[in-house]
Parts: structure tokens; C-alpha cells; sequence
């Protein structure tokens, strides 16, 4: 179990183009067949909710993941964020233990396909989503980026997480609602009865890929953490 957890939030997404970070050495991201070998639900935070529903190799390149969040707006105590992982703490950890000493980073591309339970299906977002890997000394660290289909972000982005860790102990992708973000001003809108996301999560262009099976692992580089102590 790990304890005397600490999270460094982002007061504003934004800012993190405040603080570019360059991955100085070698990136890493996961091949469909490693993406398809996520199965468990980290959970960081007591009474998470959500729950993935399908799962689909896409022809071409990426994975598609439906997931439902029973409390879009954690009205309810069911926080909408969710940490879809291979990982030592539980499922198959089919990824856990590879040794990754050589690289310095992890990445994904993860595009927002669609969403119901929103006042306007079409205009979808913002959503919180990021490439999430262990550290030496954290139990996970993700760059965050922000994707909608409401024109206000890019439907589709590449987060890019640094990792001084020499094995992998979990490693996948987060895809959290931002309720923090809404209030009696500015009301949110996710139906509080409940939402799906649909999300198309590939391989990073240009990284080097993991598979299930040993294998030989390449990249770029963005900024900014999102970090929990162990």
C-alpha cells in the first residue's frame, strides 16, 4: 500500500506552457497490443467511479476505450477520474516489472472520439487526460493535457511523462472530468445521471514501442507533472 500520498494539482493547465520540458534521451510508448493489456483501475482516490465498458483494437493504429462515469459531477462522492493502468497492485500487470532504465520518458496520443451525458453532445470537453507512468520516487506522475471537441482545445494531443524509474511498477493513462473546474457560475455540463467517454489512445509518432512480449523501445518531449508521493 503506499502511504502519505501528496498530489502537486495544477491551479491552471494553462500554465504549463510556462515551463517547457524537452525529454533529453530516449521515449517510449506502448504498442495496440500492449494498450489492449491495461486492466486495472488504479485507485487514487476513495470512491472513484469510473468503469470501462469496451474495449476495441481499432484496424490501423490505436485502441478505442468506452468508459462510463456513474457521477460526472461528483455530486454523488463517485469522482469522475479515472487511472486505467497495467500495474503490480492488481489485474493481470501483464506490462509490471519491465525494465525501462534505458528511457527517459513515456507517451501516448489520446483523441477524444466522443461523450454522451453532456448538454451538447457534439461540443464535448474539456477533458483531463495524460501518459501515466511511475517514478523512482512517486507512485505515478502524468503531463496532463486538456482535450474537448468544443473548439476551445485540440481534439487530440500527445502527452509526453518523464520517468527516472528503472522498472515499471504501473504505467497507462488517465482520463479524468474536471468538475473542480465548474461551480454556481459557471454550472457543469455533465448530466449528474451519468456519462460515457469514448477515447482513441495509439502510440506515440516517432517513440519507440513496447510490446507485451520483450522487445526493443523513441521520442519528443512536453512538460509539466501531475505527481503523487509514494
Amino acid at each position: 500500500m503506499k502511504t502519505n500520498r501528496v498530489i502537486f494539482s495544477i491551479i491552471s493547465l494553462s500554465l504549463l506552457a510556462l515551463y517547457p520540458f524537452a525529454a533529453c534521451g530516449t521515449t517510449f510508448t506502448l504498442s495496440d497490443s500492449a494498450l489492449m493489456s491495461l486492466d486495472y483501475d488504479y485507485p487514487v482516490y476513495y470512491g472513484q467511479s469510473p468503469i470501462a465498458v469496451n474495449i476495441t483494437d481499432m484496424a490501423g493504429s490505436g485502441v478505442k476505450f468506452d468508459f462510463t462515469y456513474p457521477d460526472p459531477r461528483n455530486s454523488k462522492g463517485k469522482i469522475p477520474c479515472l487511472y486505467w493502468t497495467s500495474s503490480i497492485d492488481g489485474g493481470n500487470g501483464t506490462l509490471a516489472n519491465r525494465d525501462i532504465s534505458t528511457f527517459d520518458a513515456f507517451a501516448l496520443k489520446i483523441t477524444l472520439v466522443s461523450a454522451s451525458g453532456i448538454s451538447s453532445p457534439g461540443e464535448v470537453g474539456p477533458i483531463v487526460v495524460g501518459a501515466l507512468i511511475n517514478q523512482s520516487q512517486y507512485a505515478y506522475a502524468y503531463q496532463p493535457q486538456v482535450i474537448a471537441t468544443n473548439g476551445s482545445y485540440p481534439t487530440s494531443a500527445t502527452s509526453v511523462t518523464t520517468t527516472d524509474a528503472s522498472q515499471i511498477q504501473m504505467i497507462g493513462f488517465t482520463c479524468n472530468i474536471p468538475y473542480w473546474w465548474y461551480n454556481s457560475s459557471s454550472p457543469s455540463p455533465w448530466d449528474p445521471a451519468g456519462a460515457r467517454i469514448s477515447l482513441l489512445v495509439e502510440a506515440a509518432p516517432g517513440a519507440v514501442v513496447i510490446t507485451p512480449e520483450p522487445a526493443t523501445l523513441l521520442l519528443l518531449g512536453l512538460g509539466g507533472l501531475i505527481l503523487r508521493k509514494k
